[in-house]
This record gives C-alpha cells, sequence and structure tokens, in this order.
C-alpha cells in the first residue's frame, strides 16, 4: 500500500535521512510556558504525538460528545493559547493543544489532510449545557483573533475561530486488516461506528446540533469534494455569476482546484482556489497572500506565451480564487511515462528518434521560460515535471508559480520538489537561478528515467542510472553530458543562448542507426556475471551492516529506519517491521543477533496489537519465527490469531485470509502439527463458499468500492494458496477453484499501445483504467508468479501460452524504484522464478539486467549500504519497499539455477510436485 503524498511529506520533516515519527521532535517553550503560568500543578498533564493533553483532577470520563475546536496560526498560537487558558482552567474541562508554533504551522499546513487541519485546541465539554456556556466564553475571548476555517466543522455564532463538530473524546480504536486503527464511537444501541473525520461538516443521526436553531454567522462551504466549489453559493456561480463550476480537479488543504467556463467569453477555465489560515512553505505565507502573488507574477509574464494566462484574481465568501485558460493537455511528467519508449520497451531506432526529437523541442521551450524569468528578475524556484503542462500541439505553459519571486523583493512560498531542487535552496527555503537550471537538469532526466528524485536520498544514483540507461539506449554523448551539466548545482550559471544551441544541436535524428543495445535478449555472461556476483556479495554484506549499525533498541516505535507505515500499523510487520529485516537477515545467511529478536519477542501479537495477515500482521511474524527456528512460539502466535475478528475481512495474500492460509500450511510443514492443516482446510472452505463465479473465472471481493487483482490483494494471491492446499490435501476442487481465481486475474489483462499485456489494480469494467501495472504487488510480475507454478504443477500448456504473454511486460532493467514490492527487484523475482521453471537462460540474463539495475540504487553510509524507500526520497531497511526486499532478490540471484526453488519471499514452493492433473 502507498500512502497519499501528504502523508509521506509528514514524515520527512523531522531527519534528513529517514521517515521519522514527529513525536520525537521536541518541542519549543513558547505554549508551554503558557500553560504552566496558568494552569495548576494539580492537573494531570502528558502528551500523545503533537498534542498536550490537559485532564483536571477528578475529570468526569466521557466517551464523546460535541467537542470545540479553537483555530489560530502559528504567528498567533500562543496568544490564542494565553486567552483560552483561564477559560478552560476556571471551567475544569479536559482539553489539548499543540505543543507549539511549528506545529500548528504544519497542521495548517497546504499538504495537511484536510479534515485534521486547522485545529489548534480541542475541548471536551461534559454534556451540552457545558458546552454551549464554553463555546460563549471562549468566542467572547478570542473576539479579536483569527484563523483558519476549519473544514470538519461548525464556526459557532458570533467567532471566527470557535467552531465544533461531534465525535470522540477517548480514543476507541478498532484495527484494519492493513494494521492501521479506525477511531470509534458508540451508537445509542451501544455498537461501535467508525467516528467519521470528514473535511465537511458531519453529525451522526443520532446527535442533535446544539446550535441546531441558531442563525449561521456567515455562509457555510459546500461538501468538498463535490462537483461544485466550496463557496459557489449553491451552484449560483463565482464572481457575482461570471465564472460557471462545473467539476472539481483536485483538492488539497491549500483548497480545491476546479473545471469552469467563463460565461462572459464562453471559454473553459481552471479556478483555484486559496484558503486563509492555510500556511504555507516554511515560512507559512497566508495561501490568500500567496495566490495574489502568483496572479501579479503570472500577469507580468502572460505576454511570453510560456505561462498559464491568468483571466481573473478575486475572492468570495473568506477564500480567493485565481481563474486560468484551461489547458487542454496533460502535465510534462505524465506525457514522459506514457510516451518514453523504455517504459513501452519499443526500442526501435525510429521510436527513440521521434520520442526525443519531440521532447528536445519541450525542453527548448523550458529554457525560454527559464531565460524569460531570469530577464526579468524572477526566480522560479520550483519548476518540476508537473507543473510544466503540454498542449495538444506542443507548446508549454508552466503553471503554479507559488515558489516564484522578484529578486529584489522577494516573496514566494519556499517549496522545491524533490529531484529538482539544489540542496543550497532546500537549506535556504529559497531557490536561485542555479536552482532553476538545476530543475530544467532534473526535468531532462525524468524525460529519459524518472529517477530524479533519488537525488534527495544521493545525488549520485541518478547520475548512476543516467549512465546505465545511457549506454543501454546508445543515448548521444551530448544529451548526457548536458543533463550533468545542468543537474551540477556547483557548475556556471548557463548562457541562456549557449544552452539554447545545446539544446538544438543534440543529434538525435542521427543517433540511432541500429536498436541499442537493451532491445536486444541476452544469455548471461560469465565473465560479467563473475563480477557481478562480487558486487552483489559486497552490497549483500553492507546491507546487514546498515541493519546492525541502525537498529535502535532503545525504541518502541520501530527497529529500524523503515517506511512511513511503520509508524501508521506496527513495530513488528513482515512487510515494514522488524521482522520483515530479520527475515532478509536469515535468509540471506547472516546470523540474527540475540538483541534484535529480543526486541521483537517482547512486542505483544495479539488480536488488539496486529492483524491477521501475512505481510501485515501476526501470520507474517509466525512464519518468520519458524523459520529461525523458534518453531514453539511461531505456533503459539499463529495459534492465538485462529479466531481473529479479521481473518475473513479481506481475501488476498498480503493482508487477508490467502496470506494467513498460507502461513498455516508452512508451520503445519514445519511443525507435523495438523491443527494448522486443519485450519488451512477451513480457508479454503471459506473461498470455496465466498467466490463469485463468472463464466469459470472466481473472484472474491475485498473490502473496497472494486474487486482487487493481482497478486498481493486479489484473485492470483487466493489461487496461489489454494494451490500450496491442494498440494498438501490432494483435492482436485481446491485445485479447480484456485485456477478459476487465476483466470478471472488472467481476463483483466489490457495490452498497452506498445503491445505489452500489463493489468489495472482492480478490475472496474465500466471506469476507464487509470493506470496498468507490471509490478509484484500488483501486476504482471506478481500474477506470473502464481501462474509459473500452476503450469508446473498442472503441465497446461494453455496457461504455457499465457506465460509467453505475460513474459515481456516483466522483462525490464528500469522501473522507477528499486523495492520488492513494485519496484525492480519484484520484476528480478519474478525472472527468476520464469528461469528456474522454464530454464530459458535469456531469462537469468534479463534477471542480470534488473540486478545491475538494482545495483545503481545502492547508497553507500558510514552504517553500511542502503537503498532508497519509498517515492526514493528517503532510506529504508524494510521488506516491502527497502534494503531488506532488495537483498532478497539479489541474494537469490547468486543462488539460482534451472530447476532450483529459491524464492525466500514467502511461498510454499518445497509443497509443490508436478501432478499433470489438469485444472
Amino acid at each position: 500500500m502507498q500512502l497519499p503524498w501528504e502523508n509521506v511529506l509528514s514524515y520527512m520533516n523531522h531527519d534528513p535521512r529517514w521517515f521519522e515519527d514527529f513525536t520525537r521532535r521536541a518541542p519549543s517553550g513558547e505554549h508551554l510556558r503558557a500553560y504552566q503560568a496558568v494552569v495548576p500543578d494539580t492537573w494531570r498533564t502528558w502528551r500523545r504525538g503533537y498534542w498536550v493533553i490537559a485532564e483536571p483532577p477528578d475529570a468526569p470520563v466521557v466517551g464523546q460528545g460535541w467537542k470545540l475546536h479553537v483555530s489560530a496560526t502559528s504567528r498567533t498560537s500562543a496568544e490564542t493559547l494565553r486567552r483560552s487558558l483561564p477559560v478552560l482552567r476556571d471551567a475544569g474541562v479536559r482539553f489539548k493543544f499543540l505543543m507549539d508554533p511549528m506545529a500548528v504551522r504544519e497542521a495548517n499546513g497546504k499538504s495537511f489532510p484536510r479534515a485534521s487541519s486547522g485545529k489548534f485546541i480541542t475541548v471536551y465539554p461534559e454534556d451540552d449545557a457545558r458546552f454551549l456556556a464554553l463555546a460563549s466564553e471562549l468566542t467572547d475571548a478570542l473576539r479579536e483573533l483569527d484563523g483558519p476555517y476549519v473544514l470538519s466543522d461548525r464556526r459557532c455564532p458570533g467567532s471566527r475561530v470557535v467552531s465544533y463538530r461531534y465525535g470522540g473524546f477517548i480514543s476507541r480504536f478498532e484495527l484494519e486488516p492493513l494494521g492501521l486503527r479506525d477511531l470509534m464511537i458508540r451508537t445509542p444501541d451501544g455498537s461501535l461506528v467508525q467516528d467519521l473525520r470528514t473535511p465537511f461538516w458531519y453529525a451522526p443521526s443520532w446527535a442533535q446540533d446544539p446550535y441546531a436553531d441558531a442563525e449561521p454567522v456567515a455562509p457555510e462551504p459546500k461538501p468538498t469534494g463535490t462537483a461544485t466549489s466550496s463557496t459557489s453559493g449553491g451552484g449560483q456561480g463565482l464572481l457575482h455569476g461570471r465564472f460557471k463550476v462545473e467539476s472539481a480537479l483536485a483538492f488539497s488543504n491549500r483548497g480545491g482546484i476546479y473545471r469552469g467556463v467563463d460565461t462572459e467569453t464562453g471559454a473553459d477555465v481552471v479556478l483555484r482556489e486559496a484558503r486563509p489560515g492555510v500556511e504555507v512553505g516554511p515560512e507559512g505565507i497566508d495561501a490568500v497572500q500567496l495566490l495574489r502573488h502568483e496572479y501579479e507574477l503570472l500577469t507580468e509574464l502572460a505576454d511570453t506565451g510560456l505561462f498559464v494566462r491568468p483571466v481573473a484574481f478575486f475572492e468570495q465568501w473568506e477564500h480567493a480564487f485565481i481563474a486560468e485558460d484551461h489547458i487542454d493537455g496533460g502535465h510534462l511528467g505524465h506525457l514522459s511515462v506514457t510516451h518514453n519508449p523504455l517504459y513501452g520497451l519499443d526500442l526501435t531506432p525510429a521510436r527513440l528518434t521521434d520520442y526525443y526529437d519531440r521532447f528536445r523541442l519541450l525542453w527548448l521551450q523550458v529554457a525560454d521560460a527559464i531565460a524569460a524569468c531570469h530577464e526579468r528578475g524572477i526566480v522560479l524556484g520550483d519548476l518540476s515535471p508537473t507543473n510544466i503542462m503540454v498542449t495538444s500541439d506542443d507548446r508549454i505553459r508552466v503553471i503554479d508559480l507559488e515558489s516564484a519571486f522578484h529578486e529584489d523583493h522577494g516573496g514566494g512560498a519556499g517549496l522545491g520538489t524533490p529531484g529538482a531542487v539544489t540542496r543550497r535552496a532546500m537549506a535556504a527555503g529559497r531557490g536561485d537561478r542555479r536552482s532553476d537550471y538545476y530543475a530544467l537538469g532534473g526535468i531532462m532526466l525524468c524525460c529519459v528515467l524518472t529517477c530524479q528524485q533519488n537525488d534527495l536520498v544521493d545525488h549520485a544514483v541518478p547520475l548512476r542510472l543516467l549512465d546505465a540507461v545511457a549506454a543501454d539506449l546508445a543515448l548521444p554523448g551530448e544529451l548526457v553530458a548536458l543533463i550533468k551539466d545542468l543537474y551540477d548545482e556547483d557548475a556556471p550559471l548557463p548562457d541562456p543562448a549557449a544552452l539554447r544551441r545545446r539544446l538544438t544541436d543534440l543529434p538525435f535524428t542521427t543517433a540511432w542507426r541500429q536498436l541499442p543495445p537493451l532491445a536486444h535478449r541476452v544469455s548471461p555472461d560469465p565473465e560479467s556475471g563473475a563480477d557481478l556476483h562480487r558486487r552483489i556479495a559486497a552490497t549483500l554484506d553492507g546491507v546487514a551492516k546498515y541493519l546492525r549499525n541502525t537498529a535502535d533498541l532503545q525504541r518502541e516505535d520501530r527497529l529500524f529506519p523503515a517506511d512511513v507505515l511503520v509508524f501508521e500499523t506496527n513495530p513488528l510487520s513482515v512487510a515494514h517491521g522488524a521482522y520483515g529485516c530479520l527475515y532478509a537477515l536469515h535468509a540471506t545467511g547472516d546470523a540474527v543477533p540475540d538483541t534484535f529478536l529480543s526486541w521483537a519477542l517482547r512486542k505483544p501479537t495479539g488480536h488488539k496489537s496486529l492483524p491477521p495477515g501475512l505481510y501485515y500482521g501476526s501470520a507474517g511474524v509466525a512464519w518468520v519465527l519458524s523459520a529461525l527456528g523458534h518453531r514453539d512460539i511461531a505456533a503459539r502466535v499463529l495459534r492465538d490469531a485462529a479466531e481473529h475478528p479479521l481473518l475473513y475481512a479481506e481475501p488476498g495474500v498480503l493482508t487477508g485470509a490467502a496470506g494467513h492460509g498460507m502461513a498455516c500450511l508452512r508451520l503445519w510443514r514445519d511443525t507435523g502439527l495438523p491443527e494448522f492443516l486443519d485450519r488451512a482446510r477451513e480457508i479454503g472452505e471459506h473461498f470455496a463458499r465466498t467466490a463469485r463465479h463468472e463464466g469459470g473465472r472466481a473472484h472474491w471481493p475485498g473490502s473496497g468500492k472494486h474487486v482487487p487483482v493481482g497478486y498481493g490483494e486479489g484473485a492470483s494471491g487466493v489461487a496461489m494458496f489454494l494451490l500450496g492446499l491442494h498440494a498438501a490435501t490432494g483435492d482436485p476442487a481446491v485445485l479447480e477453484l484456485g485456477r478459476a481465481g487465476l483466470e478471472f486475474d488472467l481476463s483483466c489483462g489490457t495490452y498497452s499501445p506498445g503491445g505489452l499485456l500489463s493489468f489495472p489494480a482492480v478490475a472496474a469494467p465500466d471506469e476507464p483504467i487509470a493506470v496498468l501495472r507490471h509490478y509484484w504487488d500488483e501486476g504482471t510480475a506478481g500474477i506470473l508468479t502464481t501462474l509459473l507454478r500452476y503450469h508446473h504443477v498442472t503441465g497446461d500448456e494453455t496457461l504455457g501460452k499465457h506465460i509467453e504473454e505475460l513474459l515481456p511486460d516483466v522483462r525490464r532493467k528500469y522501473t522507477t524504484f528499486p523495492q520488492l514490492f513494485h519496484g525492480v527487484s519484484g520484476l528480478g523475482n519474478a525472472l527468476l522464478d520464469a528461469y528456474e521453471f522454464l530454464g530459458d537462460p535469456e531469462l537469468l540474463g534479463d534477471a542480470e539486467r534488473a540486478a545491475e539495475a538494482v545495483l545503481c540504487s545502492a547508497v553507500r553510509r558510514p552504517e553500511g549500504v542502503v537503498f532508497p524507500g519509498e517515492q526514493t526520497v528517503r532510506e529504508s531497511c524494510d521488506l516491502a519497499t527497502g534494503s531488506a526486499g532488495v537483498a532478497l532478490f539479489l541474494d537469490r540471484f547468486r543462488r539460482t539455477g534451472p530447476g532450483a526453488r529459491t524464492n525466500t519471499n514467502f511461498l510454499l514452493d518445497d509443497l509443490l510436485s508436478p501432478s499433470r492433473t489438469d485444472a
């Protein structure tokens, strides 16, 4: 699973190398000093996350009700707290507040989750009478102050900063199959339901609004997420009806982006919204002020024809808007991904020439846009592939100038896009002219291979990948040299005219007379293979060293640096927690220190702590403990999970019943205890009862809106479990059901324009497919993992033909990430599966290429070797996104052979043998 980018960003603010939980940041003293000066020592005070919680002595425990929120900005928070504290103290009410102004700025930030943003103080009145009294007193105390509108709330009458909503007062959690935790409240009949936190007003049906009869203080926003603007006056339009909103394109905490029509001209427009009190960038500039600043810059640059044309700036209700020309096209990043012959594996000279000739003209326009800004003393500050739109006739329009500024009088948000901003600019919180050209180098690199974000971890990684791609595609040396010159923050500032000549003279029309090296299938070369094995061995030694040196036995939230989901779920899981890293150490032949295992064994594994799944829960813990030789403990952990209420909540391998069933088969195989085979049978019977059959195919719905496809959550993963169960029991009906599941996923395949068969993440036949996947958790590689084993067991030649159809999509050397779940290592694992089952040496050559690409991403640190994790913006050790999963693939590569079974990614290959039983 990938969290939204805004969630990832929140874990990047606290350490330059690792994703880090914000709870480890020490607060500054402004808020705590104000609190301690007013509130008696008899109150109980403690910290939870960014919140300081204050509870008076003998306070009654109230589970839920109408709560009050006080909003503030980072500039007004200390004064807001100072005025609120006497009211709250005298009322003897439980409350919490954000620990310092920086926490307030983060909570008000552009990328903060909208349903939670704006809340500085939360108050928990014990009943409605106390609620109304406190609301009135806080309104009076804070009358002259201002703060952002809290989207989930309604304002109390007469106040701009005091608002309210119904919700939980204490933390009642219910575990999800992934390990995330839902906050719950009780209905009047005593049952638990989710405490919905929406970015618009919502109250449970049984909760009577205490202000139901009062006149609202101002028109309130429409529900964010509808097709109309949050301030469109019920569909009457914006700016006195001039702009009619037709649909919502996107939302962030800053405000919405809407598609609309200018009724005066009939032209299509885009409307971009800014909410007051939202604080953007390191200086926390108000979003409305920043939008006005952006409008002024766009107006100044409109005559260049290279920037989106602003139509109007206006304010409605409390929000500000820019109306801009609608650009009929996509952004440069999307265009490069969808048209790059490297991703489509269409590496003919004609395709390469057409692609690079086309993008050379786009790069020239970007260079002209930078030069036009610099001539006027404007620095763009944040230029990336996603804020360069490309029209249908290949003209660029730069959008989103929130970080641009005039050199002589500043301004701008000071934000930068990973991989497109110099370290000097990141440290200063402000770009410069060199950073703009650095961004051009990152944009050009992105068009060659989307690897520029690796720059945040180690600048050498994208350059190594560039050199590898250049050799594989026979790219002109002039292009490589130009990218490197631009992508060097210490290089001299380019002369615009000279840069234009270099771009114009790039020799693409004569570069390719024959297929580039990457287009040729190759068998492994024994001489180069020996060197590769040496480098893999050194890398694996470095990965083990890094794990040993970065493990923090004093922490409770994680043992190793890992993906952000280690903080959002649990510290033990195979995917992101300690057991995945311990398993990788063991599987690659390294000793697991007793201190590491002791740390993990101290953690609870019961129903309230872990879900029951394989990669995110207790089934994976049991599998790893068994592999480490602690089979009694493993059996206890898996036995304790037998009645887990989430066992059948999802079907798949990652989080659901299929993965749990595979762990049962593993424990049965390892321990000989029949109870685990009996439980695997029970799970198989569940799948037989719940299968949805359609013309010889079967699938199993998950908890989401759509039916999942693929190995991780879909029918291929269920089929893998059923294949193992068939091997253990000999039941032909189980094999038939698994084959039907595999056929369902295979039926979802879609051919790309280049002729590659790929797969969507979900089956939604009535909706357009947004993205086709070729990875292990979602996509071709995972489905191929199951397909190869069904072919091996059954010998069915129809499945052999499917293998031939799927293999081209995984014969890739380059993807965005090196990781196991959705990266090169997962593809390499599938290629090694194919090599071991089919024996074709060219498949080993393909896997060798994948290993070479993975090694390009290795980062050498004093602690050892590590790989970039999720989004390649931080170092990570975990199995899903980081070094542990990469190590499983690299170690396997050096041990593989025709007919071998070396896949250590939680499979049951030791159970399987050819039965030649037709499905």
